[in-house]
């Protein structure tokens, strides 16, 4: 999601980002808003819409804040917002909680906004507050993704004492919610009204249901591994006058974990640049490619703690480059590197294909 995405600032200490896709919806609410409501009065409305989008999802932050969850991100994109929660729950409760408290200001907001859009005759609050009433009720819808579907699998997760089989219930559910969108739009286009965006929604959430349930094998078949298991400890180091070419020539120190550490001049560490990284540099350009050029900001790549469960970590990773580092309070003891993450998650997959996986 961050490929193509706008950085709009931070907000409690949250970064916001906006996804090129939100230009299309902008450009969609605008036209039709403006066209019954006026020019000014529509792109306010479209903006409030927006800004309602991101109280849902920093209701959900906050609400995790209080459990000790924190939120990398919220990303906003043209099917609505994601708050980036960097671990799962602690509990039924805490789990339970945090999905149900976007659709909860969702239907805070709807309410008083159509409430005082109806008082003071303004067809632009009402429709605002109808919007968010909406959005309310469809994300409580019972089947994961959707915050419903959180609320199924906190549920289950309390009844069965299982999280993975509560999400796979989840995930089961949101599957048929999926498939019948889908069927509901195409319906209705077959009849000439207008069901695209239905079934468009029904289908992403089919397809992320499937990817909750084999998730919850994958993290059943991680049960135990601890993110020490996979870690390579110890990080070679260089400083900010390293070229990209010397680095090559000194590549044994890289080791097993094909990585470096930038080391800034006040002594901090300011980066890390990955092996493949060095590779890509054209050789003739080497010697004058710097390492600061290539590396990755050390406050950007995502933490863990040598006693975590790597399946609680998963969430953090970027799937574009997928590499964890390894702390123990402010010392950097070593990094997962992805060859080695791969390679642990391909035999979990394999696993769960081959049916060693619980049902």
């Amino acid at each position: 999601m961050s490929t193509g995405s706008l950085s709009l600032g931070r907000y409690a200490g949250i970064p916001v980002r906006a996804h090129w896709s939100m230009a299309l919806i902008a450009a969609f609410f605008g036209a039709n808003l403006g066209a019954t409501f006026g020019i000014i009065p529509g792109m306010l409305a479209t903006l409030a819409f927006f800004i309602s989008i991101l109280a849902h999802e920093f209701a959900h932050a906050l609400v995790a804040r209080r459990y000790g969850v924190q939120t990398e991100s919220i990303d906003l994109w043209a099917l609505g917002g994601v708050a980036r929660l960097d671990r799962e729950p602690p509990s039924p409760r805490a789990d339970g909680l945090i999905a149900i408290a976007g659709p909860a200001a969702s239907l805070v907001i709807g309410a008083a906004t159509f409430s005082l859009g109806l008082t003071i005759e303004s067809g632009p609050v009402a429709w605002i507050g109808f919007v968010n009433l909406i959005l309310g009720v469809f994300n409580m819808l019972p089947g994961a993704p959707l915050d419903g579907g959180r609320v199924v699998r906190a549920v289950r997760w309390a009844q069965t004492g299982n999280k993975y089989r509560a999400m796979r219930d989840a995930g089961h559910a949101g599957r048929v919610l999926g498939w019948a969108m889908g069927g509901i739009g195409v319906v209705l286009m077959i009849n000439g009204m207008p069901g695209i965006f239905i079934a468009l929604t029904g289908v992403f959430i089919a397809i992320n249901a499937r990817a909750e349930i084999m998730g919850s094998y994958i993290g059943e078949q991680l049960e135990g591994v601890k993110v020490r298991d996979l870690t390579w400890f110890g990080i070679a180091q260089a400083g900010t006058d390293m070229d990209a070419d010397s680095m090559i020539w000194q590549r044994e120190r890289l080791g097993s974990a094909g990585a470096v550490a930038v080391v800034g001049d006040d002594g901090e560490l300011d980066g890390l640049v990955m092996e493949d990284q060095l590779w890509a540099v054209p050789s003739d350009r080497r010697a004058m490619v710097m390492l600061t050029q290539l590396m990755v900001p050390m406050n950007s790549l995502p933490r863990a703690a040598p006693d975590e469960d790597l399946s609680a970590v998963l969430p953090r990773l970027n799937s574009l480059r997928p590499v964890l580092t390894v702390w123990s309070e402010d010392k950097l003891l070593g990094i997962i590197p992805p060859k080695r993450l791969k390679e642990r998650l391909d035999r979990a997959q394999r696993n769960v294909f081959s049916g060693k996986a619980t049902a």
